[in-house]
């Protein structure tokens, strides 16, 4: 298998990470974003979308959507971050709720601050943004992860995308649990790949 990523993408941050989580050391071909590689026609044809990641399989098949592609990279390295139990549903709980709301509602903060869509109205944003902090908020109160006591995909799903809370000013403030969270993430040894794989990304 091999991984095709844009390192600024909280979505090729999520793959990134786990690559090193997992301890898999999957191959990773880092898309030239200047040169708009993720539009060209041999990548066209691996993920229709014309976006990243993609997980190229051993069938010469493609698997794109970032947590479908966290989840076939822990099934094959029999990881216990994708467990062989129930627990299982409630990942995918947090991975579907992370796509619908929580990356959607970040994501306005990204389009102001990183792309300069000064025609966003970040007043008008922020509810949306309060209302699934809360959420994740109250979720993680007395726990240090979302689901059972260990980092699993559905922190990683719903993590990378506060890789941009700082530099796209996310109202986090009073976000106590969220950020306590945040620099559990931080710490762990696999953020060092995604932290070098950005840096290298916008040198």
């Amino acid at each position: 298998m091999k991984l095709y990523v844009l390192p600024p993408s909280p979505h090729s941050k999520k793959v990134l990470f786990a690559n090193a989580a997992m301890g898999l050391d999957l191959p990773v071909q880092v898309l030239n974003h200047a040169e708009q590689e993720q539009y060209s026609d041999w990548y066209k044809a691996l993920n229709p979308n014309c976006r990243a990641p993609t997980l190229a399989l051993e069938d010469g098949a493609a698997l794109w959507e970032s947590n479908a592609i966290l989840c076939k990279m822990a099934a094959a390295a029999k990881s216990d971050l994708w467990p062989a139990s129930d627990a299982r549903y409630d990942i995918l709980r947090w991975q579907f709720w992370e796509a619908s709301h929580w990356t959607p509602a970040c994501s306005k903060y990204i389009g102001y601050y990183v792309f300069g869509n000064h025609e966003i109205d970040l007043d008008a944003a922020a509810p949306d943004f309060h209302k699934f902090a809360a959420v994740l908020e109250g979720h993680l109160a007395g726990r240090d992860w979302l689901v059972g006591d260990a980092l699993t995909l559905a922190d990683i799903s719903c993590a990378m995308i506060l890789f941009y809370a700082e530099p796209c000013h996310y109202p986090l403030g009073e976000y106590a649990n969220i950020l306590r969270w945040w620099g559990r993430i931080q710490g762990h040894e696999a953020f060092a790949a995604v932290a070098a794989a950005s840096a290298q990304a916008a040198e």
